[in-house]
């Protein structure tokens, strides 16, 4: 079973919606997925495609706000707040798609969480099934 680890540095990205305006629809995270995809293809290196099922287990480290007495927040705590999981979980699929997968429909199982940390990063483990 191959099984490859990759990191995004920074605020972890949740997936916009598409924008509507004069009778037309628009990307506007379009130069956003284009530097993360350049990312984690640099990390896939020449490594073949995955192309059977295969989990995908997602970390997304937030930075620790400077008010944590407000909540009582520690390193390693769950974040809880916005932005929502689903939508990031969603913009590493999407910007996944054709760089480490032919698709991703071939995303059979997910595993991810939101926790706190000092240094804000995107952290993603591709494991075939």
């Amino acid at each position: 079973m191959r099984e490859m680890m990759y990191i995004l540095n920074g605020d972890p990205i949740p997936l916009a919606r598409a924008r509507y305006g004069n009778r037309r629809v628009w990307d506007c995270q379009k130069e956003v997925k284009l530097i993360a995809g350049i990312s984690i293809a640099n990390q896939h290196g020449n490594q073949p495609l995955f192309c059977g099922p295969v989990c995908l287990d997602v970390t997304f480290f937030i930075k620790l706000p400077h008010n944590t007495h407000k909540y009582n927040q520690k390193l390693g705590d769950f974040h809880c707040f916005k932005p929502d999981l689903d939508n990031m979980v969603k913009f590493i699929c999407d910007i996944a798609n054709t760089v480490i997968y032919k698709d991703d429909c071939i995303v059979s199982q997910i595993s991810a969480k939101k926790v706190y940390d000092t240094e804000p990063r995107t952290q993603f483990i591709i494991r075939e099934l």
